[in-house]
């Protein structure tokens, strides 16, 4: 959701351009022709109320894009980020600890790189992925033997964890960049999936080590605070510390070299507590009479271990920009966490924007952050105020009054969300085993889930969920599953003498319940005594015989599968005068059927209402059906990762007096059955595992839209002991494949179709052994011991390459395809565009990139020099080239064209690339008259058709244009101030050596006062001759607080305490314009 309830002239020390990526690269022919930049501030509009309710809705996973503005930093042209808090929608699980922000919701406003530890940390010296373990290999002869004791030892330490053969995966996210990398041995980075940005492993001290990003536009990224992770066990084993996160430290600009820096404060260990239960059994107790020695028995055993991981987590306090700061305090104490009285854990408070420069700052506005806690840390409102706290407005948020149980609650499903059953186990119950019900229940998964969202403006946004459900396995076999229900059962049995009636002792009434599977069932037993005495209640298993107790009034009876009788049993003295009677209520779970659809883990969105504020016959519904076209009885959705619980094993143990390593006579085989819930249920984030291949959203005022998405078996390994990770082999996975839009009749309007190309770059290969047979004495190396997981990491991608859209007019329809090509796989950017339609239109466009380019050795052109300077520095996505042609009757004319000269001009640091000067072609000319340009020799050579258009002749340290023209007209010259962050002077028929001469650059730099910086700018008009002077002066982050045309008349603006536009006035100080903003109220107000 992107929604501001108040646009603020936050320029943060911008240089308020029209960037020209947008008016000279756009793929019209309009856009071809280049253009100057545009310095001059637009005069201030009163702040937008904005728009309610635009909440963004990623259909693959059923979940909406929740998110809460925060502002924004922006530093000139070359840098502008969003800061805000983002809501994951899917459902909260049982183990879930609130952030700092509260439960679901994540602070986006730096940048972290996390890891997924699997086996040791890659970097560990000696025996980790990275650090020297991760290339070994196996060598296994013909008859499947392994080689070598030393290559015995490795299976034997790897299947152990003493040795690293799997690559630990990390998660990046940084501005508005997200994906997943691994490292291979040679401590290079392996991107999944692939994309044209370059991440580094920068090694330090030790094993200590720092990453290093950077993106296609040259921006560099240093993630270098860690934070620790200690895992411990009551189930014993080593503690394990590790860094486990890197946070973004500083952004590094790439043309001034100017940085944002962002400090933390490492908080105390944050505990994240989990629980794991393994039941062992064998029926290969006894062998020829012999007993087994440390074979469990067919009895099965349980373990239950309580695992902590500490995390100490670095805290962002701050970030610093040229002209700004944002700092972030946290003053609310967490009652959710158990707290030291002393040293207590505390959630964000409030966010203060700050202008100013070199350390001196004044604030200027706030977001202020309000919490509730019925089991777990909830954000209830957000308020936007001035420097003093003064609120002007707010989003306040509703959450389910279901609420989450204590964190290693056993009340939960297979994929770890609460389903409110009273279980006693974490195994889940089969055919032949007892355990609990982890199956998924709707009313419990939406515990403290995120319903509604009021705006300042007094809209709102309202979400209904449901269940995820499918059809079909990642595997696409489909789904046939048992239906279970909950059903009621009563009996009432009678012993003794009533009345005329003599009744038995000993009774037993025929079957009353059928249980599937082991479970607790809850129990309601009434008992009557007359002078006799009821022994007992029992229910009997007519399989087993075995017998459960009933206690009089309400109790939970643990039940294995099977058919139950009732029976009561008394004893009497005087049986004449003896009258007993017991009622029995029990409340199961049955088999009742079979279905296609099943429910998955986790929530999707059902539907969402936008509420405008003021009428809600405006209401905007939008509804999702997760169906496959034509089959309402079938889900479309894909469970990608089935949980498994059950494996096994065999360990030899020694025979009774065992003294040699005859392995046929002294060892004897235990068939060992293990059920871990901790097996392989390491389910994807976007929820419980369940994805969709159609989709069907329909909206009330305006038809539906139907979304087909591309998915394939993409699992690797996960269900296979000793399961391995899951790891995405379907490079296409999520994308579009199809949309069809109509109208509210249900008829066709629009059909696109989307076709992909799939490409590999590389993939490294992980392995995760155990043991399948463990004796404790060998001979040879069997490979036959052990078991693994071969997994590939594959850093590829899909590229969109075809589109074809239809478009339906009554009968008459309109086709166009566009194809896309892409031929350099270095940046994997499109260079040539086809566009054909059903009127004949044949249309190419091709654009160059730097790295399109092999750059000779030896003595360079500026030109050419400066695009080796943008391949060294990794920026990839400025265009060099562009031209479009138009294929008519066999004849290709080119239409338009573009061509951008660069230069290297000094920076705060180094150098920086800038645009020297753009061409433009005369005229459409005729394929033979036009070619693009070519190196010859150290030069780029464009084409002959080409002349200058604008000369860029001068930029500051910074990046800032300060002299520029089109050729052959009238020079414009630019001068920065408040420390090169805003534009105070255009002066129109000079050069910039001309017109900064009459100032003084340290008043302009850093004025004391509106008034002083008029002053020192009204010299450009007295000292200068024939030129227009326009100026402005600033309050820095707000916006321009005045404006002096060429003719001398002032415009003054002036802003309230919240920084939004109140009043314009002219140069006699009489009111132009004013504003009054009205936010919703309270109903009482």
């Amino acid at each position: 959701m992107k929604y501001n309830s108040f646009k603020q002239w936050r320029f943060l020390c911008t240089t308020l351009l029209l960037l020209l990526t947008g008016k000279l690269w756009a793929q019209e022919q309009s856009d071809l022709n280049p253009t100057i930049f545009s310095v001059s501030p637009p005069a201030p509009n009163a702040a937008a109320l904005g728009k309610y309710g635009d909440v963004p809705v990623n259909l693959f996973n059923g979940l909406p894009s929740v998110s809460i503005p925060l502002g924004k930093i922006t530093v000139g042209s070359e840098f502008s980020t969003d800061l805000s808090l983002s809501y994951h929608a899917g459902g909260n699980r049982v183990n879930d600890i609130a952030s700092n922000v509260g439960l679901g919701w994540s602070l986006i406003a730096g940048g972290v790189i996390t890891r997924t530890m699997r086996g040791l940390p890659d970097e560990t010296s000696g025996v980790g992925y990275v650090g020297g373990s991760g290339g070994k290999s196996i060598l296994m002869t013909g008859a499947g033997d392994i080689t070598s004791a030393d290559d015995y030892q490795i299976f034997s330490k790897a299947a152990t964890n003493q040795l690293d053969t799997q690559p630990d995966e990390f998660s990046y996210n940084v501005g508005g960049i997200s994906g997943k990398f691994v490292v291979d041995t040679n401590q290079q980075i392996v991107l999944l999936p692939y994309r044209d940005i370059k991440i580094t492993w920068v090694n330090q001290t030790g094993t200590d080590m720092y990453f290093k990003m950077v993106t296609p536009d040259g921006t560099q990224y240093i993630f270098g605070n860690k934070d620790w992770t200690i895992s411990t066990s009551s189930c014993g084993g080593s503690d394990e510390t590790y860094p486990s996160s890197w946070y973004l430290t500083q952004i590094i600009l790439p043309k001034s070299k100017r940085t944002i820096d962002f400090t933390y404060d490492l908080e105390k260990g944050l505990p994240a507590p989990s629980v794991t239960q393994t039941e062992t059994s064998s029926p290969s107790v006894l062998v020829s009479g012999i007993s087994i020695q440390g074979c469990p028995g067919a009895t099965p055993t349980v373990s239950t271990c309580y695992n902590n991981r500490v995390s100490q987590q670095q805290i962002l306090k701050s970030i610093t920009f040229p002209g700004g700061k944002v700092t972030f305090n946290y003053n609310t104490v967490r009652t959710d966490i158990a707290n030291s009285s002393n040293d207590p854990f505390y959630a964000l408070s409030d966010i203060t924007f700050s202008s100013g420069f070199n350390g001196v700052y004044t604030d200027l506005n706030k977001y202020l952050f309000s919490y509730t806690t019925p089991s777990r840390l909830l954000l209830a409102k957000v308020s936007q105020a001035d420097a003093s706290n003064n609120v002007i407005g707010a989003y306040s948020l509703s959450y389910n009054s279901t609420h989450l149980p204590a964190i290693n609650s056993f009340s939960q499903d297979h994929w770890g969300y609460y389903n409110g059953v009273r279980n006693y186990s974490l195994l889940p119950s089969d055919s032949v085993t007892s355990g609990g019900d982890r199956e998924p229940y709707f009313t419990y998964t939406k515990a403290d889930i995120l319903e509604s969202i009021t705006y300042p403006t007094g809209g709102s946004t309202t979400f209904t969920y449901e269940s995820n459900t499918y059809s079909h396995y990642s595997n696409s076999i489909a789904v046939n599953d048992a239906v279970y229900q909950t059903l009621n059962a009563s009996k009432s049995v009678t012993t003794g003498v009533n009345g005329n009636t003599t009744y038995p002792d000993y009774k037993e009434d025929s079957v009353i319940v059928n249980i599937p599977y082991f479970q607790y069932v809850k129990s309601i037993a009434s008992a009557q005594a007359g002078n006799g005495n009821i022994a007992n209640l029992k229910l009997r298993n007519m399989q087993t015989g075995a017998v459960s107790p009933v206690a009089n009034g309400t109790s939970y009876i643990p039940l294995d599968s099977g058919e139950y009788h009732f029976v009561l049993h008394a004893e009497h003295s005087e049986p004449t005068v003896s009258y007993e009677k017991a009622t029995l209520d029990l409340t199961y779970r049955a088999i009742t059927g079979v279905t296609a659809i099943a429910t998955g883990g986790g929530l999707r969105l059902k539907s969402m209402t936008t509420y405008d504020g003021i009428n809600h016959s405006n209401d905007i519904i939008k509804t999702y059906t997760y169906n496959l076209a034509g089959q309402t009885g079938l889900s479309s959705g894909y469970l990608t990762n089935k949980p498994v619980y059950k494996y096994k094993m065999t360990v030899w143990k020694p025979a009774p007096g065992a003294n040699t390593y005859d392995g046929s006579l002294q060892e004897l085989a235990c068939d060992m059955t293990y059920r871990t819930s901790a097996a392989n249920n390491e389910i994807e984030a976007g929820g419980g595992g369940v994805v969709y291949k159609e989709v069907l959203e329909t909206d009330n005022q305006n038809g539906s839209i139907r979304y087909f998405y591309a998915l394939t078996d993409n699992s690797s390994g996960l269900n296979i002991y000793p399961f391995g990770p899951s790891t995405n082999v379907d490079p296409e996975k999520g994308m579009l494949k199809a949309q069809y839009t109509y109208d509210n009749t249900g008829k066709l309007l629009v059909k696109q179709e989307n076709v992909y190309t799939d490409f590999l770059k590389r993939y490294i290969t992980g392995w995760k052994p155990a043991y399948r047979v463990k004796r404790y004495y060998y001979i040879g190396y069997p490979w036959e011991h052990f078991t693994s997981n071969y997994y590939n990491y594959r850093s590829d991608g899909a590229l969109l390459t075809k589109t074809t859209t239809t478009e339906y007019a009554g009968t008459d329809s309109m086709v166009t395809v566009v194809d896309t090509y892409y031929d350099n796989m270095d940046h994997i950017q499109p260079t040539r565009l086809h566009t054909t339609n059903s009127k004949g239109d044949d249309v190419w466009t091709y654009t160059k990139y730097p790295t399109d380019y092999t750059i000779p050795s030896g003595s360079l052109s500026a030109g050419l020099a400066a695009i080796k300077t943008m391949q060294d520095s990794s920026i990839h996505n400025l265009v060099i080239e562009q031209y479009m042609q138009q294929v008519k009757s066999g004849v290709t004319t080119t239409l338009g064209a573009k061509y951008i000269k660069y230069k290297t001009v000094p920076a705060v640091s180094g150098i920086q690339v800038q645009m020297d000067t753009a061409f433009a072609i005369k005229r459409s000319v005729s394929l033979t008259s036009f070619s693009a340009a070519a190196i010859s020799g150290g030069d780029l050579v464009k084409n002959a058709n080409y002349e200058a258009k604008i000369s860029f002749s001068r930029y500051d340290s910074v990046g800032n244009i300060i002299e520029q023209n089109k050729v052959n007209d009238v020079t414009e010259a630019y001068i920065w101030g408040y420390n090169n962050c805003y534009p105070v002077a255009k002066i129109t028929g000079t050069t910039y050596a001309n017109a900064i001469a009459q100032v003084n650059t340290s008043v302009i730099r850093n004025p004391s006062g509106d008034d002083v910086l008029r002053t020192e700018l009204n010299k450009l008009r007295t000292g200068l001759t024939n030129v227009l002077v326009s100026s402005y002066t600033f309050k820095p982050i707000i916006g321009v607080t005045s404006e002096t045309d060429p003719a001398g008349r002032t415009t003054y603006y002036e802003y309230d305490l919240f920084g939004r536009l109140k009043v314009i006035k002219d140069q006699n100080g009489k009111i132009l314009k004013q504003m009054s903003y009205q936010y919703a109220q309270p109903i009482t107000q």
